[in-house]
């Protein structure tokens, strides 16, 4: 009867289509391939006694050959604690718990707090709704809206200035993203930050020591335990970079494209979430898709050598991880993240997470091989791998600095890591903390894309 309605080939040809993706899985399967592309799929023959016969092309995993991977030559990373290491974090110490003072006699300069009330404009109008009321701002920390802070120096009290702003490509509300703004800015006090002195009297405020010399001592061990969890991270990193350098990978445009596309839908799902298009994003920064497909290229092309190429030492090493490992990794995750761990675990089971984790971790665990193998030169001897647990991601997760950029972000940030991890107990803040954190909180969000609070 359905032949009759619709005709018996195209009742064949709905068959073979619905049959194909089945076939074509059986066909990967015993051909023993692994393929990084959606097939092409040709149909040969379809006869009415059900044969089918079909030519499916696909690219697939490229094999990669590593070569003279033990004994991989790295620069050993520099752990030594400074003087001025100690110094930079008794210096973020003492910016935590400073004070402000009120100033009258002189103008705004770098590092001053500005209190203001403003309204925005736009192509000469008032934006309905766009008005502030005792904001602060510091100068210098660009932590109200890009280019804002910075006009405010040489200000004094009392003086009305336009600033001129360009809204973030990200700002949330997407009517104003990436356009011009004037505000009109009415300064009305400016602070000055006054850091307590550096003595006895500081260590007891900001920890449990008695004297500045046992703060030192604290500070300089946590600084050297920070700095081989650094160390460690840039070791793994010029690892992965010295195999890829040294090994030929014949990648298919295709796998790439594929990891591009997904990339940028992401990008896109996240942007909508927050109300922006991709296309009046790009239009904000003055960018093409095409220049964000060839960053977003770049990435994903660092990041599949790094997998493909682990994943050979991996497989020459027979490199093996249990589920037991992959669900105790989840659960030391869960607990770090203040998880149900079971729950983690029982939620990666339902959505077969489990041999994505097993994936990275087996990665990860060929990084350790290379840098446990590894000749260092310079530096003194480092620790190893495991005394230094989850410094770095799992290498399948691709991209990432540069080892010198990564050093170079360590020096940065070890200062910050030090005075936000505690000494021992969490002290409370005092009268003068409270004050530079309201001075925080006055900041507002508005760096962040948030919109200014309204009047």
């Amino acid at each position: 009867m359905i032949d009759s309605h619709v005709g018996p080939e195209y009742v064949m040809s709905e068959a073979v289509k619905s049959g194909l993706p089945t076939l074509y899985v059986l066909g990967v399967i015993d051909a023993g391939i692994d393929p990084v592309s959606d097939p092409k799929i040709d149909l040969l023959e379809a006869g009415e006694e059900g044969r089918v016969v079909f030519e499916a092309t696909v690219d697939v995993k490229p094999e990669v050959e590593v070569k003279d991977y033990m004994g991989l030559e790295l620069k050993a990373p520099d752990n030594e604690v400074t003087d001025e290491d100690v110094k930079e974090a008794l210096d973020e110490a003492r910016d935590r718990f400073a004070t402000l003072e009120v100033v009258e006699a002189r103008p705004a300069e770098k590092g001053d707090f500005v209190m203001f009330d403003y309204k925005v404009f736009t192509d000469g109008l008032p934006l309905e709704g766009k008005a502030g009321s005792d904001r602060m701002t510091e100068i210098g920390a660009s932590d109200f809206l890009p280019g804002f802070d910075e006009q405010l120096e040489g200000a004094r009290k009392g003086d009305i200035l336009d600033v001129v702003i360009t809204f973030p490509p990200d700002y949330g509300e997407q009517t104003l993203a990436g356009k011009p703004a004037t505000f009109r800015t009415i300064v009305k006090e400016i602070k000055k930050k006054v850091l307590p002195a550096l003595d006895d009297s500081l260590a007891k405020e900001v920890s449990h020591f008695e004297t500045l010399e046992e703060f030192k001592e604290d500070l300089r061990t946590r600084i050297s335990r920070i700095k081989e969890m650094m160390g460690q991270r840039q070791l793994r990193e010029e690892a992965v970079q010295a195999l890829i350098d040294q090994t030929y990978v014949d990648m298919p445009d295709s796998m790439v494209e594929h990891q591009v596309q997904h990339e940028i839908e992401d990008m896109s799902e996240e942007l909508s979430g927050r109300g922006i298009a991709l296309d009046d994003y790009l239009e904000a920064l003055k960018g093409t898709r095409y220049q964000l497909e060839k960053a977003i290229r770049d990435k994903v092309v660092d990041g599949l050598k790094a997998e493909l190429v682990l994943d050979a030492v991996a497989n020459a090493e027979d490199v093996k991880v249990s589920d037991e490992e992959a669900e105790d990794y989840i659960r030391e995750q869960a607990l770090q993240a203040g998880g149900d761990p079971e729950k983690v675990i029982e939620d990666a089971r339902l959505h077969d997470r489990i041999l994505a984790v097993k994936a990275n971790l087996r990665l990860s665990k060929a990084v350790d091989l290379l840098v446990e193998n590894a000749v260092l030169t310079g530096g003194k001897p480092q620790a190893k791998p495991d005394e230094a647990a989850e410094v770095a991601e799992a290498p399948a997760e691709g991209g990432g600095a540069s080892a010198g950029e990564a050093t170079e972000e360590a020096k940065a940030s070890i200062a910050e890591t030090v005075a936000e991890e505690p000494a021992s107990e969490e002290v409370p803040p005092t009268e003068a903390g409270e004050e530079a954190a309201q001075a925080d909180e006055e900041r507002g969000a508005a760096g962040t894309g948030e919109e200014p609070e309204e009047s």
